[in-house]
């Protein structure tokens, strides 16, 4: 089954996107269970679409105003929830205090991995 991780991170720093990702969790990332990854600007960056009742609002900024954003999404394979937890808890091993990960089952398998 298919699970996405996303990856949640305190307010930082904009140019983190673009610093260099450990070695230690680039080599996780690089295990044939994870299928696809990618690492998000900071939330400045984003634009926000949304259906009011037919008409199209958009707004700068995040969906949500929080503490956190979402830093990144991982896409990975695992036989049942508790295996992709358990990949998830690796993953946050490596990351720095404060990232979050949720964890949910995709529903549409349209990103296999290669």
């Amino acid at each position: 089954m298919q699970y996405a991780l996303l990856a949640y991170a305190p307010a930082e720093d904009p140019d983190r996107a673009t610093s260099a990702i450990r070695g230690t969790l680039a080599a996780l990332l690089d295990r044939p269970n994870i299928t696809g990854w990618a690492r998000l600007h900071a939330e400045e960056s984003a634009t926000t679409l949304r259906n009011d009742e037919g008409r199209m609002l958009l707004t700068d900024g995040p969906f949500i105003d929080s503490k956190e954003y979402l830093a990144g999404l991982i896409l990975i394979e695992a036989d049942n929830l508790d295996g992709a937890l358990a990949i998830a808890e690796e993953l946050l091993q490596e990351t720095r205090p404060g990232v979050a990960i949720e964890v949910r089952p995709l529903l549409d398998g349209r990103f296999r991995g290669a």
